[in-house]
Parts: structure tokens; sequence; C-alpha cells
């Protein structure tokens, strides 16, 4: 239960193996799922227990209630002192607030860690939604162009950016 995280609204649990089908599910239309993303997402899966125990973070399954709706995650893509912020929903969890919420949530975690110095993520430029829960959250974009051969935006919040929520008396996510 130590990396549970709760916000008002979603209940943000560490995916273990058995929620690989349930995490391929969530994002994937009608028919049969694509053999790659499985093998990413089951990869993912597989490293996150030891990425829990190493740095405090990794891959969360978010829950609405009892429902599955979304993924949330930090990995150590260059480096654990300034990971990558990942995250997807489901078809039915979209334009809730859900990922701003979830993803919120997993930045307080991160910058609770004294020597974390950064977090960043990529989007395609024209997923306008993610665009904007990325800036919602406070990332700023720092690059828009080509990156890992597809056109991106690259976004980008310091620690020095981050607004601690408990200063700042907001207390977005608690931990149990």
């Amino acid at each position: 239960m130590a990396h549970v995280l709760f916000t008002p609204r979603l209940r943000l649990e560490p995916a273990n193996p058995a929620d690989v089908e349930l995490l391929v599910g969530l994002g994937e239309p009608q028919g049969a799922p694509d053999p790659e993303r499985v093998d990413r997402i089951r990869a993912l899966v597989e490293a996150n227990a030891e990425r829990f125990l190493r740095h405090g973070f990794g891959l969360w399954l978010v829950r609405a209630g009892a429902a599955a709706v979304g993924w949330v995650g930090l990995r150590p893509r260059e480096t654990a002192l300034e990971p990558e912020l990942l995250y997807g929903l489901a078809r039915q969890g979209r334009g809730m607030g859900y990922a701003s919420e979830a993803a919120g949530a997993v930045i307080d975690r991160l910058f609770g860690a004294r020597d974390v110095t950064g977090v960043w993520a990529v989007t395609d430029p024209t997923n306008l939604a993610s665009c904007r829960v990325l800036e919602r959250i406070g990332l700023k974009l720092e690059f828009e162009g080509d990156f890992d051969g597809r056109p991106s935006r690259v976004y980008r919040m310091k620690r020095s950016q981050w607004r601690d929520p408990l200063r700042a008396g907001a207390g977005r996510a608690r931990r149990r």
C-alpha cells in the first residue's frame, strides 16, 4: 500500500502482471491488439516492482471507483532524477479531468524526493488534449520538432517550477 496514491476522485495503484490485459484493453480500439504495444506494456509492468523499489515510482493503474479509467507512470528514460511522465485514458475516462488529476498526483509524489530535478513528457503535436493536460499541470513546452523519429512536442518542468501542494494548501494527493 506504500505506493498507492489517492486524489479526491481517483485511486492510483501500482500495476502488476495481472493488469497487463486490462491495460492493453484501456487504449485499444475494437479488434486484435497490436502485438508490439502489448510487448511494450508487458515490459513496463514487468519492470514495475523493481522501479518502485529502486526509485519510488513506476506505472500506476488509475481507478475512479471500481472502474479502471487509465494509467499514469514515470520511467527513468535517461535518468531517474528527471524521469519521463507517461499517461493514457480509456475512452470513457476522457474529458473529465482524470489525466490532469492523476498526473498531478504522480508529479507531487515525484517531487517529494529531494534529489529529483525535474520531469518531462512528449506528445504528438496534434493531440491538443494531451498538450493541455501537460500545460495544466505545470509543464512548459520546451521543443517542437522531430523526437524519436516523429513529430512531437516535448514538455518539461524543473523542480523550481513545481508548486508544492502542501505549501500552497491544495493537498492534491495523499498516500496511505
